[in-house]
């Protein structure tokens, strides 16, 4: 279990957590299909506790006994593991501890899917964090804000633990609502054949004529937008012209998805790090509005990310000493709150250029520093080598 942390001078906060064996089981269902894995978890009863910190411009660390930092960067490390690198993964929980209290006295078993996507998702918090930062990253903005949006939410099921990842009312909606308008009670078009609906990314109405309402109404589609019959954009559409919202935020959302969608390009698939098109997307139709509007949506989905995973941290004031703790029940809420701690706009987290970087594959830097490309200098200077030996080649 989690200890209560004490603040200190340079430390935001401390915990600790059990050091965990982590096995892996391959499930194989039919020939054909990829196999999932079911890992078997446990803490290690008899192991000394692994003491973590946060202090500024190193991030969440892993210290020893007398507060020296062992391993540094600890949410770096978890942001270089690939999206679904399972063994990776098993490597990092077995150096950190698992991200919830297990037992110690059986192994508690774990859904793998699950496990990946609840890292998937803080480390698209972080990044989309980065993306905004700065100088924006508008198509990892808007990779990142898609897929913590559109992606399924999981739950893990422990002997202490029931959690479940982020449920955005816009994932719900854009699962479950399809109220298509009904044109027979619509003066409006009874009167000119189209309907008007007030688009907040426009500041004005939008008219969408008989066409457009008849090939929706019908799962046609809207002619000569390629995907338009998929059923995530036919749920758009109704969000869009029947979906009554007095709450700003996702009006928001929903508008800037059915414009860019109908601009840019129907979205067919959201991945972690990639979003696929029925057709090529039309990147020169995506507007400085659009943009503006993207990264608005970006700083509310951090904002839900992030609280909903700390709603049951608290603070508390320590008897003895009369100092301020944080009751953290899990190294997951440890990992959030040290994006919590993360200054937006001045501090981020950038990708090591040196496609070989063994050292910090992601490291943190100010928001200002526009022109630092390698997590260190043996990077860099490994980075120059290699170019120095293409332009020989070359000649």
């Amino acid at each position: 279990m989690i200890n209560s942390s004490n603040f200190f001078l340079n430390n935001f906060f401390e915990l600790e957590n059990s050091p965990c064996e982590c096995k892996k089981e391959t499930v194989y269902t039919s020939p054909g299909v990829e196999p999932s894995f079911v890992l078997k978890v446990c803490a290690k009863a008899n192991s000394d506790k692994l003491r973590f910190s946060y202090s500024t411009q190193k991030g969440l660390n892993l210290s020893g006994n007398a507060g020296g930092v062992i391993s540094e960067n600890i949410l770096g490390q978890l942001l270089a593991i690939k999206p679904n690198d399972m063994d990776g993964t098993i490597s990092f929980l077995e150096k950190y501890g698992f991200i919830f209290p297990v037992s110690s006295e059986t192994y508690e078993t774990v859904d793998g899917t699950a496990l990946l996507e609840i890292l998937n998702r803080i480390k698209a918090t972080v990044k989309l964090m980065s993306a905004i930062a700065g100088k924006k990253d508008y198509k990892a903005i808007l990779i990142y804000t898609t897929y913590l949006l559109y992606s399924d939410p999981v739950e893990m099921v422990l002997s202490n633990v029931n959690y479940n990842t982020n449920f955005h009312k816009f994932t719900d909606l854009i699962r479950n609502y399809n109220v298509i308008p009904d044109l027979n009670r619509n003066q409006e078009f009874f009167d000119t054949e189209c309907i008007s609906i007030f688009d907040t990314l426009k500041g004005d109405y939008e008219k969408l004529d008989i066409n457009e309402l008849a090939g929706m109404s019908s799962g046609n589609g809207i002619s000569g937008l390629v995907g338009s019959r998929d059923w995530h954009f036919r749920n758009l559409f109704c969000l869009y012209t029947t979906y009554n919202v007095a709450d700003e935020n996702l009006r928001s959302i929903i508008d800037f998805y059915y414009n860019y969608q109908k601009k840019v390009g129907v979205i067919k698939n959201v991945e972690p790090m990639r979003i696929t098109y029925h057709a090529n997307a039309k990147k020169e139709n995506f507007s400085d509005e659009m943009k503006e509007a993207l990264v608005k949506i970006a700083k509310i989905v951090i904002s839900e990310e992030i609280n909903a995973n700390l709603r049951n941290v608290c603070p508390q004031l320590e008897i003895n000493a009369l100092a301020p703790t944080w009751k953290l029940n899990s190294l997951l809420e440890a990992l959030y709150f040290s994006v919590f701690y993360m200054k937006p706009g001045v501090e981020l987290y950038k990708e090591c250029e040196n496609p070989y970087c063994k050292h910090e594959k992601y490291f943190l830097i100010s928001a200002t520093v526009t022109n630092k490309k390698y997590c260190c200098p043996a990077c860099a200077n490994a980075a120059a080598q290699r170019r120095s030996r293409q332009r020989k080649l070359s000649k």
